[in-house]
């Protein structure tokens, strides 16, 4: 994923090129809604990828 589609990751509806390629099904509504919620809750969502080596999703949570 680049860094374009990183940033686009927690729109709603979309979904990488190599995940439409690849026929991988999915209405990219995954991570938006996620984005909602930890949100709604005071956190924060972030993405890291890497060709070859896949992306990582980090949640971060305040402790109340």
């Amino acid at each position: 994923m680049d860094g374009l589609e990183q940033e686009q990751a927690v729109t709603k509806f979309f979904r990488s090129a190599r995940s439409r390629e690849t026929a991988i099904p999915g209405a990219g509504l995954g991570l938006p809604i996620s984005k909602t919620i930890v949100e709604g809750h005071g956190g924060s969502i972030s993405l890291r990828s890497a060709p070859g080596e896949g992306t990582t999703v980090t949640v971060s949570l305040p402790v109340s």
